[in-house]
């Protein structure tokens, strides 16, 4: 089983986005764990489907920090 967790400071920008998507890709984990997403379960349910993944769990952020997804 591969676990990967990134703190991850914001998914709202393009390398972060690229970079997901490629660790995701090259290391394919059977458990995502994503801290400081800061972003709300609408938007990180882009994020499942655009990863491949089926089962998700999301805490929406606060205001402009916090926010966690766990795929």
């Amino acid at each position: 089983m591969e676990l990967i967790a990134w703190n991850c400071r914001g998914l709202g920008n393009g390398p972060a986005v690229r970079g997901l998507l490629d660790i995701q890709k090259k290391e394919d984990p059977d458990i995502l764990f994503l801290s400081k997403t800061k972003m709300c379960a609408k938007r990180m349910d882009w994020f499942r489907w655009k990863l491949g993944l089926t089962q998700m769990f999301v805490k929406d952020c606060d205001g402009r920090s916090g926010g966690l997804a766990l795929f």
